[in-house]
């Protein structure tokens, strides 16, 4: 990371980061969290700074003066993210936080100053000014000459904007030569940008003069969006000819940009998918191992019965008969079971075919104005007539369509303005493989996770992945609703679903999450009818 070397340095936080956690040391595992948010933040993708900053925030403990040093780091990161997606307020209430568990009186007032700016970007100049006024007489900025003309520049271009009359050029000025004699190119950059914006009406040729200052820094330092920055009054300012050519680079550069920017985006979020993927699959083939350990102590437990039962073989047929009279009563129990399994499938029928059988009709109702009131009509009376006759063994049966298809027209009818799915994996080739058990089944699970997803989630982003992995199917489901909770609480729907998935020797995992959406992971065995 020092050496500049920001996409390895990902690589490398993200991999300590999966150590760590199995170490248990919470403190480090959310230091790398944050350098990886810092890294985001740099590369332009300011939502994916402020996911991985508030997933670190678990991972520290605010009573424990240790840890204060980066939960302050860690919040000042979230500020700057949430800035740049040009929420101040919010930013500044992050900004307030990282000042509380900051003990270095010249981070509080670097972060200070971040405050002050928010304010400014919000447009309620006079707290801004507040807060720079007493940073400039602050003793801890008056010993960094470099920071105490940062907060001139500042606090003179924030006066200006309060008040069109105000005179900043002398203290803008100032600031500017402070900052090239210190030789502080970035400095120079802010200072040419406020001196341009000062003279955009009050004297053109300077403002253009400035302009050309901050577009040479600007290509100095490579930094993209203050070149596109300086472009864009460039532009506004040049004679027609000058201006298209600025215009051209402008365009040319700010799609450079943006490509480069999605391309840091999709990298990053790879490595972050494989991560998780390899730590899945590691947390199931403990699981697996942990299994088979069980298994093998299990027959070694049989094994041990099965030899002192010889050994008090005399005992026991002296106890025969109350024996006999405990296996009637175990059978009985086992009736009893039965009959409950009975009412518990045929109450599963009515949720699974009547219930959320409506429910989506009402949702493609609600997300296509223009639907076809006889297909509405047809839906609901094969609705009807599946509710007539509870003891329907599969769903698939009479229908035309290909299972892939019909997961399709499924999800289909729970898409709308505000969510659009993403299906990936989605093909008959793969479908082919798979059971008509586990596929009618499924077809029953998935309707019951997008009735708790629009009943519950308020999401707007929903994936589904299915592939073929060691000779199984895996699907993982993904929503970024408010998610399950701390505790998940498997009722009704949620239980038939689990009992489905078990009854075709499935596996499920639930990711634990809380607020920052559902992760469902299902696998089935693949084995032919």
């Amino acid at each position: 990371m020092e050496k500049k070397q920001q996409d390895s340095a990902f690589v490398y936080f993200n991999a300590a980061k999966d150590i760590f956690i199995n170490q248990k040391d919470s403190l480090k595992v959310g230091k790398c969290l944050i350098n990886m948010a810092i890294i985001l933040a740099d590369k332009g993708d300011y939502f994916g700074s402020q996911e991985t900053s508030l997933s670190s925030i678990k991972y520290f403990n605010e009573n424990n003066e240790e840890n204060f040093e980066t939960i302050s780091a860690n919040y000042n990161c979230l500020g700057i993210a949430t800035q740049n997606l040009k929420n101040y307020k919010k930013a500044i209430y992050f900004y307030d936080k990282a000042i509380k568990f900051s003990a270095d009186s010249l981070e509080k007032t670097k972060r200070s100053n971040n405050i002050a700016v928010a304010y400014s970007k919000l447009g309620d100049y006079k707290k801004s000014i507040k807060v720079f006024d007493e940073l400039f007489i602050d003793k801890i900025v008056n010993q960094n000459q470099r920071f105490k003309f940062k907060i001139l520049d500042n606090l003179a271009f924030t006066k200006f904007l309060q008040n069109k009359n105000y005179n900043a050029e002398p203290q803008l000025n100032k600031a500017l030569e402070i900052r090239e004699a210190e030789k502080d190119l970035w400095g120079q950059n802010a200072s040419q940008a406020h001196l341009s914006d000062y003279f955009a009406y009050k004297n053109p040729v300077k403002s253009l003069f400035h302009a050309h200052k901050m577009y040479n820094i600007a290509s100095q330092l490579k930094s993209p969006d203050d070149e596109i920055e300086a472009l864009q009054k460039l532009v506004n300012l040049e004679n027609t000819a000058d201006s298209k050519k600025y215009f051209n680079i402008y365009l040319k550069l700010k799609d450079s940009l943006q490509t480069a920017r999605n391309k840091a985006k999709n990298q990053f979020a790879l490595v972050r998918y494989e991560s998780e993927k390899n730590r899945a699959d590691l947390l199931k083939s403990q699981a697996e191992n942990t299994e088979k350990n069980y298994q093998l102590l299990v027959r070694n437990v049989a094994l041990g019965l099965a030899f002192l039962a010889t050994i008090i073989g005399i005992i026991w047929l002296k106890k025969r008969q109350e024996r006999v009279k405990q296996e009637k009563e175990l059978v009985h129990q086992e009736n009893q079971l039965k009959i409950k399994n009975t009412e518990l499938k045929y109450s599963k029928k009515i949720h699974d075919v009547v219930s959320n059988g409506v429910y989506q009709v009402m949702s493609e109702i609600e997300n296509n104005p223009n639907i076809d009131k006889p297909e509405v009509l047809n839906k609901l009376e094969k609705i009807y007539e599946k509710s007539r006759d509870i003891s329907y063994e599969n769903l698939l049966e009479n229908t035309v369509n290909t299972y892939k298809i019909q997961i399709s027209n499924l999800v289909k009818s729970f898409s709308s303005d505000l969510i659009k799915p993403i299906i990936i994996g989605n093909e008959e080739d793969l479908w082919d493989k798979i059971s008509s058990k586990i596929k009618t089944e499924f077809l029953i699970i998935l309707q019951e996770l997008l009735v708790n997803m629009k009943k519950h989630s308020e999401a707007k982003k929903l994936i589904l992945k299915f592939e073929i992995n060691k000779e199984r199917l895996e699907i993982a489901y993904f929503d970024d609703g408010k998610g399950l909770g701390e505790i998940i609480q498997k009722k009704n729907g949620l239980q038939n679903t689990e009992t489905r998935i078990f009854s075709c020797e499935g596996k499920l995992t639930f990711d634990e999450t809380t607020g920052k959406g559902t992760k469902i992971n299902i696998s089935f065995p693949i084995k032919s009818d």
